[in-house]
């Protein structure tokens, strides 16, 4: 669990849960988010959850990509994706797009 203040200087909880649970190369991915986004603060009782290829749903990701999820306190969620440097993709079709612009080929379903 890491703290992160608001813009009042209240603290909030950013929590990471199932890190224990990733990949090795997830792992290393989530340090390269961790530094990137460090002191970056987020709304009071967001939750916030990071999961790779292993968890249910995210088997699509390649490995080293993680998806995080974070839970707003109105219970809206929003989804973000990571690549092995640590860059943020907003959607799916971003990080699709970015695969084939890398050469990989990419089969839609």
């Amino acid at each position: 669990m890491e703290h992160c203040e608001n813009e009042k200087g209240e603290q909030s909880k950013r929590i990471i849960e199932e890190a224990g649970r990733l990949s090795p190369s997830a792992r290393a991915t989530l340090e390269k988010v961790k530094q990137r986004f460090i002191g970056k603060p987020l709304k009071p009782g967001t939750r916030c959850v990071m999961l790779d290829n292993s968890f249910r749903g995210y088997g699509w990701l390649l490995p080293g990509w993680i998806a995080e999820e974070r839970r707003m306190q109105s219970g809206r969620i929003y989804r973000y994706y990571y690549d092995p440097e640590g860059r943020i993709y907003k959607t799916r079709h971003e990080v699709t797009h970015a695969w084939e612009q890398n050469g990989f080929v990419v089969i839609h379903e």
